[in-house]
């Protein structure tokens, strides 16, 4: 029976999975044009290697999760890093998804103006609230959300940039020679190091989350099974979204909000869907990383008080925007991808010698 695969909740589990990573930069498409669609046809071979790498790590922190059943899931850095490195990974990374939630929460305040026209104020507490409330409710009901949340970005991505790229298959630039644009916008000197510095950046932020999730399946066989879908998924969407850049290459360069343009191509209303899926993105990564951190600090205080650390925390988050939270993501964001590489090195060498080596592994 502990084999057995319930599809519905690796669907849950995978969607939740995607759900965590797509966040602002990967909803606007901003994130996509950088570490892949910059880089022309040799960001398609970007995608698949972020694809395998995905599904890789994903299948290990799950099965990882669903084997330890840690009571706090922070502690997967001590049982492959050791206690003192561990520690100080989990801390880093803590503080870098408390910056990234001030500034998704605070981001959403400038997305509703300029994009509903309501005040910002108006998204800004909007955003906090609502992702205050989820975590309210607990972890059950934020992975039921979320794992709802993400299939449906993602298959309205998918469906949406198809069009646009079909749409124009006739007119397709040959990207042989890439404008200076895009040059501008390569994070790296070569595809496969964006695709890897991709990966790595956000994998530190998920391998907390991913191992939780990997509690929540029902045998390791389940745990598997969403993290490869949760990584498939994901990256098909990054996919699509990169070939229906190429059908716009030189105008969607120069562009903040790269889909709100390719939805516009097709309609107005399409490009206030995608506006929709940005919002949605931003609460999927927000209210589990907001979990996180409440999680951490319940460590430290006792159960009956998580409601209010809940709201504090909150008012902390919603506050901070006004704060230069972005200067501090700044200093640590170049820190985040070699500190990330450096885990996903030692997770699977790890892994690996505890494969080679059962007897004396306590990985």
């Amino acid at each position: 029976m502990g084999q057995q695969i319930d599809w519905k909740n690796v669907l849950k589990l995978s969607g939740a999975y995607m759900a965590y990573l797509i966040g602002s930069g990967f909803a606007t498409g901003q994130e996509v044009m950088q570490f892949f669609a910059s880089y022309g046809k040799a960001g398609i071979a970007g995608i698949l290697l972020s694809a395998i790498l995905f599904c890789s790590l994903g299948v290990t922190l799950m099965t990882r999760g669903y084997e330890l059943q840690l009571e706090h899931p922070g502690d997967i850095f001590r049982v492959y890093c050791g206690k003192i490195i561990g520690r100080l990974i989990e801390y880093f990374t803590l503080l870098f998804l408390f910056c990234i939630v001030v500034i998704m929460i605070s981001g959403t305040g400038a997305i509703a103006h300029e994009h509903f026209g309501i005040p910002a104020i108006v998204g800004l507490l909007g955003m906090g609230i609502i992702t205050m409330i989820t975590v309210i409710f607990g972890l059950n009901k934020l992975v039921d959300i979320i794992g709802a949340v993400g299939p449906v970005i993602v298959v309205l991505t998918i469906a949406i940039c198809l069009v646009v790229f079909f749409k124009n298959i006739g007119s397709l630039p040959s990207l042989d020679t890439l404008p200076q644009a895009a040059k501008d916008l390569q994070p790296a000197g070569h595809w496969w190091q964006s695709s890897i510095l991709f990966f790595c950046y956000n994998i530190l932020a998920g391998t907390i989350f991913f191992t939780q999730l990997g509690q929540q399946s029902g045998s390791k066989k389940e745990a598997a099974a969403a993290g490869i879908l949760g990584g498939a998924g994901l990256m098909l969407a990054v996919l699509a979204m990169v070939v229906a850049m190429f059908a716009h290459y030189n105008h969607v360069l120069k562009l903040e909000v790269p889909v709100l343009y390719l939805g516009d191509t097709i309609s107005p209303w399409v490009a206030i869907v995608f506006s929709i899926c940005i919002l949605l993105g931003i609460y999927s990564t927000t209210a589990p990383m907001y979990w996180l951190i409440k999680n951490e600090f319940m460590r430290m205080i006792p159960a009956k008080f998580g409601v209010i650390v809940t709201i504090v925390l909150g008012i902390v988050f919603m506050l901070g925007g006004s704060l230069p939270f972005g200067k501090l993501v700044a200093m640590i964001y170049p820190f985040v991808g070699y500190v990330g590489l450096a885990v996903v090195i030692i997770i699977f060498v790890r892994t690996i010698w505890a494969k080679m080596n059962p007897q004396k592994s306590k990985v």
